[in-house]
């Protein structure tokens, strides 16, 4: 059993909040994320209590109220024996357990309670898109978009460097310069750039995430250099929409030996159009200044063929490429 303490301790009193990893609910089999906390999850001592949230206590000498579990109503109450109904949501566990300590003033002169949460269901956060594990997260106190996202996996390799926020109004403000309200829904919904924040060319827009938040994380706009490179695969782009194609190889590490330069192709959708169009270009004059280079557009397949094949596959190749088959993805520019 993983039990994670924190503890909380004045001149009056002494207080051990416990959170129990092994409650029923707090796990999940299989990949899809837990409602509740998660393993290896602390609670921060600010943690705010609210509906759904269950938790335990022990109190010496006081049986009555020891190892029995406790889930705060949709009203946020809780019914305690010996206690009666009291308020729960909205408090810290600090404030919680003071209030405890009133409510038993008349029944013991100093009370030690310990407080064990085991599972908190109030203050969920759905995370979507290209991170490792989507889903819905609890937050556990004051948490930023950052630290949520490192509960969702972290972001894929194919994750786009700007996240969408959409914020209930009811829980304040999304503190962004670009966001919108929406009266209809009741609803904020703002962007942040997550290169900014990892840069340290922003990091006001590592804002706190609220309960109930929906952050969305979209996949980049990608190209490919597929072929005789060193490093074929996909390449995500940043805020640009086009990359050359002597930029594109030198993310791909250069050619091989082997490499049939003078009949590389461009494989590009066109609106319209269910087969990819080809554009045949020649590297070698490219490399060498003797023809403009190319530009390559989001969801471009630079193919670079082995000067020994006789047939290029280009069905195989755009197979691989939208079933993200042995495709990996890599960070561009």
């Amino acid at each position: 059993m993983l039990v994670a303490a924190l503890s909380l301790a004045s001149a009056q009193d002494s207080v051990h909040v416990t959170l129990d990893n092994t409650a029923p609910g707090s796990r999940t089999s299989g990949s899809q994320p837990t409602a509740g906390i998660g393993p290896q999850a602390a609670l921060a001592p600010g943690y705010v209590l609210g509906p759904g949230d269950q938790f335990s206590m022990e109190i010496a000498d006081l049986e009555e109220l020891n190892g029995k579990v406790h889930r705060i109503d949709h009203d946020g109450t809780v019914t305690l024996p010996l206690v009666g109904r009291i308020q729960a949501a909205g408090m810290t566990l600090t404030e919680f357990e003071k209030d405890l300590d009133k409510q038993l003033e008349s029944l013991l002169k100093e009370p030690h309670i310990t407080i064990t949460v085991t599972e908190t269901l109030s203050q969920p956060v759905s995370v979507i898109g290209a991170v490792n594990t989507p889903g819905t997260h609890q937050l556990r106190g004051q948490q930023n978009l950052m630290e949520v996202l490192s509960e969702a996996g972290g972001l894929r390799n194919d994750a786009g460097y700007r996240v969408t926020i959409t914020r209930d109004e009811k829980y304040g403000d999304l503190p962004v310069p670009n966001a919108l309200r929406n009266p209809a829904s009741h609803t904020i919904t703002g962007e942040v750039s997550v290169s900014d924040i990892l840069e340290a060319r922003n990091v006001s827009e590592n804002i706190r995430i609220m309960p109930h938040d929906l952050i969305t994380v979209p996949r980049a706009k990608v190209f490919y250099v597929m072929g005789e490179v060193r490093k074929s695969g996909g390449f995500t782009l940043e805020q640009k929409n086009r990359v050359s194609i002597v930029q594109a190889i030198a993310l791909a590490e250069g050619t091989t030996p082997t490499a049939a330069k003078r009949r590389a192709i461009i494989l590009r959708q066109v609106d319209g159009d269910v087969n990819r169009t080809q554009i045949r270009v020649d590297l070698d004059k490219i490399f060498t200044g003797k023809i403009q280079d190319v530009m390559l557009q989001p969801d471009d397949i630079l193919y670079v063929p082995n000067s020994m094949a006789k047939v290029i596959r280009m069905r195989a190749i755009e197979t691989a490429v939208s079933t993200a088959s042995g495709v990996l993805i890599w960070r561009g520019i």
